[in-house]
């Protein structure tokens, strides 16, 4: 089971780079970093929520089938970020 300190770990990890996309992103340099930056750090609030939740409880707020679909999701919306920043 996932362990409350990797889903901090991981959070964190997405949340620089996530920040700097989003900064970038509206600051006009692009769509793409914006995408990039807003996935990532849903992603982040995700798994920090989680790692609330298994604070709290001992236990994930949600499946960890249902927690890797959402995090394919938000990776293809990333990569699609991805596509754009380096398309344009």
């Amino acid at each position: 089971s996932p362990s409350a300190a990797a889903n901090f770990d991981i959070a964190v990890l997405l949340a620089v780079p996530g920040l700097i996309n989003l900064v970038q992103g509206l600051s006009g340099n692009g769509i793409g970093r914006l995408i990039c930056g807003v996935a990532a750090i849903a992603y982040g609030l995700l798994l920090a929520r989680d790692g609330i939740h298994i604070k709290k409880t001992g236990r994930p707020a949600m499946p960890q089938s249902r927690m890797l679909v959402l995090g394919f999701v938000f990776l293809s919306i990333y990569m699609v970020g991805l596509y754009l920043k380096h398309a344009g």
